[in-house]
């Protein structure tokens, strides 16, 4: 089975996924996570917040499916010539931000189709639940057939209820519950970003993609790790 198949698998059978952004544009990077001893599901390549060009998320993308990691694609755009470029790169499926409504996600669907006629099936699509109005919308995301997760983008969603990316405050917190309950409610996947000793909690609240950066286990690695300073 393709890492692909194997990582749309886990969350069909309600398994938690680790997603980790490699935060640096560098096919050995993405070569190394996807040693089984890290427990690494699937590499992000963050074409949004990120830095890789579309050659290095190629390089990328060959490194990862050599090593049998799944790899996905957060997109800059939800535009139909940024999702065909990028999934032409050979990626396994794209994270598609900056949606507010379901007609939306529909249309990248229809990109992913049109370039995969014959595959479709096997290639990842996830939408992110970022903005207030995405969450008004949640229903219709719901009755979407075709995605494999609703990623919520927790510091978004605060700063689009005004609360200037402040995601810990009760009505952002209140917010993302919402979503996760009747996200799992419809049967659906649900997951987002994970920080260093929480994950265990947001598995209990119901996520299960569970987004998470290279550069949080680098401080980890590091403060297990003390260097005598002179």
């Amino acid at each position: 089975m393709k890492a692909a198949q194997r990582f749309k698998q886990a969350l069909r059978e309600d398994r938690p996924v680790a997603v980790i952004n490699a935060d640096y544009a560098n096919a050995g990077l993405v070569e190394f996570l996807a040693r089984p001893e890290l427990g690494v599901d699937a590499v992000m390549l963050d074409a949004e917040q990120g830095s890789p060009d579309f050659e290095r998320i190629e390089d990328m993308a060959r490194a990862a499916r050599l090593s049998g990691l799944c790899v996905l694609v957060r997109l800059f755009s939800p535009e139909p010539w940024v999702i065909e470029r990028m999934l032409l790169r050979g990626i396994d499926g794209v994270i598609v931000p900056r949606l507010d409504t379901a007609a939306q996600a529909r249309a990248a669907l229809d990109v992913l189709r049109y370039c995969h006629p014959h595959d479709a099936d096997d290639k990842v699509f996830v939408v992110q639940i970022e903005s207030a109005a995405a969450h008004a919308n949640l229903d219709d995301f719901l009755a979407v057939d075709g995605i494999d997760a609703h990623f919520i983008g927790p510091v978004d969603l605060s700063r689009s209820m005004g609360h200037r990316g402040d995601y810990a405050v009760p009505p952002v917190q209140a917010a993302v519950d919402d979503i996760l309950q009747r996200t799992r409610a419809g049967g659906r996947a649900v997951g987002t970003m994970v920080k260093p000793g929480d994950a265990g909690q947001w598995v209990a609240r119901g996520a299960r993609f569970l987004y998470f950066h290279v550069n949080d286990w680098l401080r980890i690695g590091a403060r297990s790790f003390p260097i005598a300073r002179g």
